[in-house]
């Protein structure tokens, strides 16, 4: 009798083990599909309809393989280049990435820094989920990726999401959040999606896994995916917190102030972030930057360059300087001791690709702030 007892017990543990293990299996397929339907690798196994007409398939996978590479081409390859001759010798570049005003670009992110243990990415975008397209029609899934290739084409060409079109291409019925983006990006950029979750975190800085999601900004939300380089079993981790990071959104929200505070050990990004950082309204998080990060990597729309004291931060210069773009008029952006520096043209190396606000012209520049 007690080995009949034994015998079940342990069958039913295994039988335990199994069901979990398909209700994991299924959750990282789910996403898997997904990040492999949106880059026009597979159409998704899942969907089982047999009446779907593949047209728009095969010209959404066209779409996808001419424009991909010639940005990889034009844009990626000099930045890797670039990032393995300047940036990996001198910083240790393993720490947690840390990109406040981010949008969804895990792309630029993960070009520069793809040694990143994780990412950390702040913006005011929703979280946003995927689609069911197990059930969805043929006339679903086209609209679906009409939308999404629209919602990513200032990335092709200007190298960043502009805000107004974010708020309404990643809002609205189909596309929603920035969830798609970064798995789209993840993807193409050769990784394998694992899980995601929607979490918050407690006083103690512990996650917690959320059951629904508010939206609110004071809510400290984040969507956190778990994903990996093709082949490696190294899983990182991408959370994307949706917040208002200006002065008055951290009075609101001091845990999530507090637990910035504590990151201690990171490197910092910055690009096409409106020069928000220039103004006195945003003095917790450039104080959040500046005392946190072991190295800044930044275009002039982040942090002036005052603030990055001689005695602190070792400045490493690229590029061209020249006036802000006509969309952000204010005279007080103009920051003349950069300027003068530029100006001299001492220690100022070039940089070979364009990435930022001035892409019609390439008078681009990157500052490379390394803490001593």
């Amino acid at each position: 009798m007690k080995n009949t007892i034994t015998i079940l017990t342990i069958a039913f543990f295994l039988q335990s083990l199994i069901g979990f293990s398909q209700t994991d299996t299924t959750t990282i397929c789910k996403y898997q599909e997904f990040a492999l339907f949106i880059t026009g690798q597979e159409f998704p196994a899942s969907n089982t309809d047999t009446t779907i007409e593949r047209s728009f398939w095969i010209e959404y996978q066209s779409k996808i393989n001419e424009d991909w590479p010639n940005m990889d081409s034009s844009r990626l390859t000099p930045m890797r280049n670039w990032s393995n001759q300047v940036i990996k010798p001198q910083i240790n570049d393993s720490l947690t990435l840390f990109y406040p005003f981010s949008g969804p670009d895990f792309l630029h992110a993960h070009v520069l820094f793809p040694n990143a243990s994780n990412y950390l990415f702040l913006a005011q975008e929703q979280l946003g989920e995927i689609p069911d397209i197990s059930n969805a029609s043929q006339q679903e899934l086209s609209d679906y990726l009409d939308k999404f290739y629209y919602s990513i084409r200032d990335i092709y060409k200007r190298s960043y999401f502009i805000t107004g079109r974010m708020n309404t291409d990643l809002h609205n019925a189909s596309i929603k959040g920035v969830l798609p983006v970064i798995i789209f990006f993840m993807s193409q950029t050769g990784h394998e999606i694992h899980d995601v979750k929607y979490e918050t975190f407690d006083a103690d800085g512990k996650f917690k896994k959320l059951k629904s999601i508010t939206g609110r900004f004071s809510a400290t939300e984040c969507v956190t995916i778990s994903f990996s380089e093709a082949n490696n079993e190294k899983i990182k981790t991408l959370r994307y917190f949706r917040c208002d990071i200006s002065d008055s959104g951290f009075a609101v929200t001091p845990i999530f102030q507090s637990f910035l505070n504590k990151l201690d050990t990171v490197n910092t990004y910055v690009k096409s972030a409106s020069y928000l950082l220039h103004y006195g309204t945003f003095n917790t998080i450039r104080n959040i930057v500046l005392d946190n990060s072991k190295a800044v990597l930044q275009d002039d729309t982040g942090i002036p360059y005052k603030y990055f004291k001689p005695a602190t931060w070792t400045a490493k210069l690229f590029g061209v300087y020249v006036k802000p773009i006509s969309d952000f008029t204010s005279p007080y952006l103009m920051q003349s001791d950069l300027k003068a520096i530029y100006d001299k043209g001492e220690n100022i190396d070039s940089l070979p690709f364009s990435l930022g606000y001035h892409w019609r012209t390439g008078e681009q520049n990157q500052m490379l702030f390394i803490k001593n």
